[in-house]
């Protein structure tokens, strides 16, 4: 099997507002873009694979309901994993582009460092951050290498979703 491209495809319930998102606060290359009458869209190159965003045309005047748009079910229809150098970097390097980026960074069980955040959309992304080669070995010959307890960081991001953007000064819920 000889594959060419990995691709992932998102129906944008709004296509500017998640392709700014990908352009602008993840900072990923636009490859190409596109709009026809049925539909627009864009590819933005993520290491050796690419998203594409898929939405309504821009003349649609979003009267009627399409699934293909506006999805219903689970709110978290997919994970997008992006394996980083530093989860922390990518972290701060999203948080300089948009301060109010959603999520923030934590460690999983096995003591992986990982940024999770989403799109405006829902969809999931982690930003994983590579294994050292001094863990891999440890782990192929059985050893467990330092641990640390889970822990979140940049917690005042982690609540927060895209509608709550710039509400900075709403009043929080207080913590039970």
């Amino acid at each position: 099997m000889d594959i060419r491209q990995f691709r992932v495809a998102i129906r944008a319930k709004n296509f500017d507002r998640t392709t700014s998102f990908y352009g602008d606060v993840l900072g990923l290359p636009r490859l190409q873009a596109w709009e026809r009458e049925d539909a627009r869209g864009a590819l933005f190159q993520v290491g050796s694979g690419v998203i594409e965003v898929l939405g309504r045309p821009q003349t649609d005047d979003h009267h009627g309901w399409d699934e293909a748009y506006d999805y219903q079910g689970p709110e978290q229809k997919m994970t997008v994993t992006l394996v980083v150098p530093s989860a922390e970097k990518a972290y701060e390097s999203l948080l300089m582009r948009d301060k109010n980026i959603p999520g923030g960074l934590r460690h999983l069980e096995d003591g992986t460092l990982v940024f999770q955040t989403h799109d405006p959309d829902g969809v999931v992304l982690v930003f994983r951050q590579a294994e050292s080669a001094k863990a891999a070995r440890e782990r192929a010959l059985g050893k467990s290498s330092a641990q640390s307890p889970a822990q979140e960081h940049g917690g005042h991001h982690g609540d927060r979703t895209w509608g709550d953007r710039g509400r900075q000064g709403a009043e929080e819920p207080a913590e039970a």
